[in-house]
């Protein structure tokens, strides 16, 4: 009999029961899909590096050999030790020259890489090179293949033994990209015999240790006499840290959707089955009236809760896991290059599920023992209406001039304040998320107009490989009237004797000073970076405690002294960290000027046919490529929209519903005395007006706040400031305004159609 009813009651209560199902699976789908990625991608790396006996440090220098790195290994707590030679090289022009991170090595014992295809990794095979996977699927190059690699000077010609993957680079991207196009970088192992044997020289010592890797400098630098440059741990690894970043923002993401929606889903459910337990008095004191035991009454109501909550649920669960979590990993695996890479679920999600179901059986279990606490006769007739007391607004000096449908909405929201509050909330989150999604395309817009119109202000890029020489160079910036843009990696501190944990690997751009490649200050306005000082990006200076006017001192990888230089400008780059100087001031420290590129207002395509160009790029060619990489922006955005529209149309669409319910017998006696069906809606439209025009303002501020926390949980490496344009703001709260309209509408029919005579009998 009560398996019946509660079908019966699913039915003529279609809308609200479908709502809390609906919020449920919307709550656990959005937090499960962005945990699924997270979990997934924390649970695949980990088994990389334990795979691969990833390195825990590197210790940077010059002509290491067994003796040096026997001793580290001797120190108590390091692992394993490894010596390798880490050199930057090129592809042949036919593969645009890419960059070739090249590792040579006569053993593999850390950061050992994985085999995807072909034969592992042998350090005593001199006829072979294993090449990063996807460089080879951008270039269809198979295993059996010839490669040539262009590296110190010497064409190294191989045979590719195998396609590999790394944890030290499971993000790849090149120097000149502005994000990852493996047909522009790649890395390859080879032996160390496959050198001559005069370039045959050691620069880094690689090993795996008990605890923090920075913790033992002190002792490494005990081992080596000092004899080294710099040690560097996971964090400096741009090629590893850029996914922990990643994931860390996604992370972010999970929590801050969800607290929206679980918070939402939490307040309509606990409202809607309290509403729909006291609606069902009569019921509960016939049954009651009847002999039927409380506990047996209760469970049955219990299980409304308990059934559309759980299966909300888990449908939730499954659609996160399935859909959007699995269509994340498979966006981001074309970026990130993690074996094995599934989505993955864990006791969080279980733990949210149950805060739902607990909170929406818990509204359900208070409601129903409050009404059993009486006695069946009276709870067999309906609940006696609270005597209405003046109501705050009354007392505003106003209040005699406020028409009827003013006044009569004003008491029923002082009156009923849970709904009003609900409806103000609920549209609050919803504009935070609609401001947050639209802001991005506007963040989107204003960073690319930002980095490829005022930095970059130039037309053309032209790209050298390493055999060019200065004299090349000079003479091609001549002839297209451009600018020589020089850069590599170094390593900045705050001091001249720093510790490593106060070391900031990064890169120092090097420019001629003519405004093609420029910079900008906090403010974003475009800047020369003033004579004898250096412009030091704002993320950087702030982790290091600087400020215009410090000294900061920077060393090049191959260096063995630090170089003070004073900040004269702290600037932002959306995605290239670290210093720039003019080409002035770093021939006066004392270096060689070695230009990576050419930067021209010019058509520069004339310059392909050299052969110490790699290759030629004109703005359109970057600003494609640029927004070929965002695509995944654009995904999340458009996930933000979705589920910020359906937040809003379910909690306006719910309230107007218990609005409509609660004031039914209201509604019937305005229609008695005289007021048409139109009227008696607009009375729903008006207080949906006000309710979401509240919530939009209580919203505004907030998106473009949390979408810049959003932005800035993606790590030091990246730097976009949020813009979000009034026209958004517009169009958001017009959105929320119109559904508050429609919503308005839908209750016409159930206007129309109410008995009044049914209705007012209730209340005798």
């Amino acid at each position: 009999m009560l398996r019946r009813k509660m079908l019966r009651d699913i039915r003529h209560n279609f809308a609200q029961f479908f709502s809390i199902f609906l919020l449920a699976a919307v709550a656990m789908w959005c937090f499960t899909g962005f945990q699924a990625d997270v979990i997934g991608g924390r649970r695949a790396t980990d088994e990389f590096v334990k795979t691969s006996n990833f390195s825990d440090g590197w210790i940077y220098g010059s002509g290491f050999d067994n003796e040096q790195a026997d001793k580290v290994a001797d120190i108590e707590g390091i692992n394993d030790t490894q010596l390798r030679l880490e050199v930057l090289g090129k592809a042949d022009e036919k593969y645009n020259t890419a960059e070739v991170w090249c590792y040579f090595q006569n053993e593999a014992k850390v950061t050992k890489p994985y085999t995807v295809k072909g034969a592992d990794y042998d350090p005593d095979d001199t006829e072979g090179v294993w090449l990063l996977d996807a460089f080879a699927d951008a270039w269809g190059l198979k295993v059996g293949d010839k490669f040539t690699v262009h590296v110190m000077g010497q064409d190294i010609e191989k045979e590719i033994k195998g396609l590999i993957l790394s944890p030290e680079h499971e993000f790849n991207c090149a120097s000149t990209d502005t994000d990852t196009d493996f047909h522009n970088i790649a890395f390859a192992y080879l032996s160390m015999n496959a050198l001559p044997e005069e370039l045959r020289v050691n620069n880094e010592i690689i090993f795996t240790c008990s605890g923090k890797a920075l913790s033992y400098e002190s002792k490494i630098s005990d081992a080596l006499d000092g004899g080294y440059s710099f040690i560097a741990d996971r964090k400096s690894i741009d090629g590893f840290n850029r996914l922990v970043d990643e994931l860390n923002q996604h992370d972010s993401f999970s929590y801050i959707f969800s607290f929206v929606f679980v918070a939402i889903a939490l307040l309509v459910i606990t409202t809607t089955m309290k509403r729909m337990v006291a609606q069902q008095r009569t019921q509960i004191g016939t049954l009651n009236a009847l002999g039927m035991k409380n506990r047996k009454i209760m469970l049955h109501y219990l299980s409304y809760s308990i059934i559309l909550s759980l299966l909300g649920c888990i449908v939730g669960i499954l659609l996160g896991l399935y859909t959007f979590g699995q269509f994340m990993i498979e966006m981001f695996s074309e970026w990130y290059r993690v074996p094995d890479w599934q989505a993955g679920f864990d006791y969080k999600s279980i733990a949210v599920a149950g805060v739902i179901v607990l909170f929406c059986v818990g509204a359900s279990y208070l409601s129903c023992r409050q009404i059993l606490k009486i006695h069946p006769s009276e709870a067999l007739r309906p609940e006696t209406a609270k005597t209405a007391k003046p109501c705050i607004f009354e007392k505003l000096p106003f209040w005699n001039k406020l028409g009827f449908t003013a006044r009569y909405s004003l008491r029923d929201i002082a009156r009923s304040k849970m709904r009003a509050f609900m409806g103000v909330f609920g549209t609050c989150m919803g504009m935070i998320v609609m401001v947050l999604g639209l802001g991005a395309f506007d963040t989107l817009g204003f960073v690319r107009g930002w980095y490829f119109d005022d930095i970059q202000n130039y037309q053309s890029q032209v790209l050298f490989n390493d055999s060019v020489t200065a004299e090349q160079a000079q003479s091609l910036a001549d002839e297209y009237d451009g600018e020589l843009i020089g850069s590599e990696l170094i390593s900045i501190a705050a001091s001249s004797r720093p510790v490593s944990d106060d070391i900031i690997s990064c890169k120092l751009s090097v420019t001629e000073g003519k405004g093609l490649f420029c910079v900008s200050d906090t403010e974003l306005d475009v800047m020369t970076v003033p004579k004898g000082t250096v412009a030091l990006t704002m993320k950087q200076a702030a982790k290091l405690g600087l400020e215009k006017g410090d000294k900061v001192y920077w060393k090049t990888a191959d260096g063995d002294k630090w170089v003070e230089s004073e900040i004269g400008l702290i600037s932002r780059h959306p995605s290239i960290t670290g210093i720039t100087m003019l080409r002035e001031d770093y021939e006066k420290a004392g270096f060689e000027f070695g230009p990576i590129m050419l930067v021209s207002n010019k058509d520069c395509s004339g310059a392909k046919g050299r052969e110490y160009v790699s290759a030629v790029h004109d703005m359109e060619d970057l600003k494609a490529s640029f927004d070929k990489t965002m695509e995944v922006m654009d995904f999340l955005v458009y996930f933000m929209v979705f589920f910020a529209s359906l937040l809003i149309i379910v909690v306006l669409y719910n309230s107007g519903n218990l609005s409509f319910n609660e004031r039914e017998k209201e509604f019937a006696t305005l229609k008695v005395m005289g007021f048409g069906s139109p009227r008696v809606r607009r009375l729903i439209s008006v207080q949906n007006l006000w309710l979401s025009m509240l919530g939009i303002i209580c919203g505004l501020p907030f998106g473009q706040m949390l979408l810049q926390e959003m932005m800035d949980s993606n790590g030091d490496a990246i730097d976009w400031p949020c813009r979000v344009e009034p026209l958004t703001y517009l169009l958001a709260a017009a959105f929320v305004m119109g559904v508050s309209v429609l919503v308005g509408f839908m209750f016409s029919k159930r206007i129309k159609r109410i008995d009044m005579v049914g209705v007012l009998k209730g209340m005798e």
